[in-house]
């Protein structure tokens, strides 16, 4: 089966990153992808296993007809079986592109966010979340990372019949426990002797609420608490002043390090002590919280999209937009005895092998798939029947 993919954009973020991984972790489908902004980072990984990446080069929010007439030149020429939308503008250009093909190809939306509060959203989300369900009945399956993101979707008016919950899947053998990566942790970072070892990977948003974090983080370190806190992900290699400000006043220079994207999460996450996702609002599976268990690290986080049944025992689950509760669940980890630390990470650990293994994720989107294709080629509701069956197995 060919299968065009069309995702928003190619930076590194978490729907970029499983796009990636399922490509990485093959499988019998041919696959190309379209960006709709121009490659970033991830694009790299894609095109290092043979899968070819285009771009219509789009800056934000700026959908032309010039672009919308490459897209249709674009898939004429590809000619898929199925196409596959990934975040809410790529959803939409790929139903635009599925139009006048002179046959029916099957369409996969796949929805990344979480929708607690539309208030939060800016005017340009709420407006493509209305059309988004305006159109929503159109695609053979709506996939969501989440549960909590599917009620929320259909809250709002997003179809219900076709819709299935698929998790992030993790690479549990790049991912995993490494004694070593205790001394690459401290190569990259500078940890001092006998310092908590606190990692936020997440790119700069309001919504990951960096600053809560670093205000906890100062709590615990007033606390008595030795914390080193490193804060990872894009836009952070040169921090807004307001964000700048506010680890100043509560962080000293030398517990507190702060970069841009990495690629070589794998080799230093394992050598942490603790995980921590602050996130405000708007996650559906953030997938560094399966990174992390993989890694054997527990995780605190707060109650926010799927947050909470991903952690379950393997760490501590906080309200979010709470300062003081996150502060007293890193001092709660803190103060556990080194071995219940470890009983943690080892039970993380066996529940991303048992539940988020990549293999597992990659064969659940290539049966919905095939039940997408089979649903486009009997035009009957059987397709339906497949993907219920899908969902309820899971």
């Amino acid at each position: 089966m060919k299968v065009l993919h069309v995702i928003t954009g190619l930076n590194v973020g978490g729907a970029e990153n499983m796009l990636a991984k399922l490509i990485e972790q093959g499988g019998a489908d041919q696959l190309e992808v379209l960006s709709l902004l121009p490659p970033g980072p991830i694009a790299e990984r894609i095109t290092a296993r043979g899968v070819p990446v285009h771009s219509l080069g789009m800056r934000r929010g700026m959908a032309g007809p010039k672009a919308m007439l490459r897209v249709r030149r674009l898939v004429d020429r590809i000619r898929p079986d199925l196409i596959h939308g990934w975040m809410y503008h790529g959803n939409l250009v790929a139903s635009y592109s599925r139009f006048g093909l002179g046959r029916r190809v099957p369409l996969v939306w796949n929805v990344r966010h979480s929708i607690p509060d539309l208030a939060k959203e800016s005017f340009k989300t709420r407006a493509i979340l209305r059309l988004g369900a305006a159109i929503s009945a159109g695609p053979e399956a709506i996939v969501y990372n989440a549960h909590v993101s599917r009620s929320q979707h259909q809250a709002v008016g997003y179809s219900s019949g076709r819709s299935v919950v698929i998790a992030n899947g993790f690479d549990t053998a790049r991912f995993a426990p490494n004694l070593s990566a205790r001394d690459a942790a401290r190569a990259a970072f500078g940890f001092a002797p006998g310092v908590l070892r606190v990692a936020c990977v997440a790119r700069l948003h309001p919504m990951k609420d960096h600053a809560r974090l670093v205000r906890a983080i100062g709590r615990v370190r007033n606390a008595g608490c030795d914390v080193h806190l490193v804060m990872v992900g894009h836009g952070l290699a040169d921090p807004p002043r307001v964000l700048q400000q506010v680890i100043e006043a509560n962080i000293p220079s030398d517990r507190i390090t702060v970069c841009g994207a990495r690629l070589d999460v794998a080799d230093w996450l394992p050598g942490m002590d603790l995980l921590v996702v602050p996130s405000a609002w708007g996650e559906a599976f953030p997938n560094v919280i399966g990174e992390a268990l993989a890694c054997g690290v527990p995780v605190v986080a707060t109650d926010v999209g799927d947050s909470a049944r991903i952690v379950g025992a393997q760490g501590i689950v906080v309200p979010p937009n709470d300062t003081a509760a996150l502060a007293q669940a890193i001092l709660a980890f803190a103060a556990r005895p080194a071995a219940e630390r470890a009983a943690m990470g080892r039970a993380g650990r066996e529940r991303v092998v048992r539940d988020y293994a990549l293999e597992k994720i990659g064969a659940a989107y290539e049966e919905l798939h095939a039940s997408c294709l089979d649903m486009a080629l009997y035009d009957d509701h059987s397709g339906e029947a497949a993907i219920a069956h899908h969902h309820n197995a899971r």
